[in-house]
């Protein structure tokens, strides 16, 4: 094999562990997304019911302000009806007070259909907040650990580039230059071995002649089926 395609095959080499560390480094981006999802849907579902809950805290307190209300006028309709000295007066001032309990007995109704829904939409709140700030604990220790691994990630990417680095020294320009514009297409490999007469990459023919060159000078040369670089082993 001629050195500079054995050269040139040991920077691919460390381009496949620096694309491998880099897909990993770009898995755990998904990963923090998705907790982010988590807890805002935990978020929200909590803000919800505390809305609720506020809401029916609100309808409590305008109907219990109406129930005193109609107390007040009960009461009131009540000492109207203690003064009476007439007995025309007495039916009108009876009908009131009759009137007033009513709408007290509505409104207590009501109030108590109301506190059960309170009851109900608190629960909801203390649950939902227990169930968010459980997993704001578990998600703390998650992204710890996400956080070590990405400093570990991109320690070994920052050696791994430095070590490729310097083996790219080793390779002519030109050739450096060919292989680096094939993996600008996001492919992980770019070098393959002749096989046969064939490209190894994906078994196009490759011409007599431009084996015979490939034999005498060792360089590789591109297939014209792929567009790879193919080299021979001999």
């Amino acid at each position: 094999m001629h050195p500079d395609v054995a050269a040139l095959l040991a920077v691919q080499d460390d381009d496949i562990i620096i694309h491998d560390i880099e897909t990993t480094l770009a898995g755990l981006r998904p990963r923090l997304d998705a907790m982010a999802a988590e807890r805002d849907r935990a978020v929200s579902s909590r803000e919800q019911a505390r809305k609720i809950a506020a809401s029916e805290e609100r309808r409590r307190q305008e109907v219990a302000a109406r129930v005193s209300q109609h107390r007040a006028i009960f009461e009131k309709n009540q000492a109207a009806l203690n003064h009476v000295t007439s007995m025309r007066e007495a039916p009108a001032a009876t009908a009131q007070i009759e009137q007033a309990k009513r709408m007290i007995d509505e409104d207590e109704l009501e109030l108590a259909s109301i506190g059960r829904h309170l009851a109900e939409a608190n629960r909801l709140v203390s649950e939902r907040e227990r169930i968010a700030s459980e997993l704001d604990g578990v998600q703390a220790q998650a992204r710890d650990s996400l956080a070590a691994d990405q400093a570990r990630l991109e320690d070994s990417l920052r050696a791994a580039r430095a070590v490729r680095d310097e083996k790219a020294k080793k390779v002519p320009r030109a050739l450096l230059s060919k292989y680096d514009r094939i993996r600008s297409r996001k492919r992980v490999h770019a070098v393959f071995a002749l096989r046969g007469g064939s490209c190894g990459h994906c078994d196009t023919t490759i011409p007599m002649q431009r084996r015979s060159i490939m034999l005498t000078t060792g360089a590789p040369e591109i297939c014209e089926g792929c567009g790879m670089m193919v080299y021979v082993t001999e």
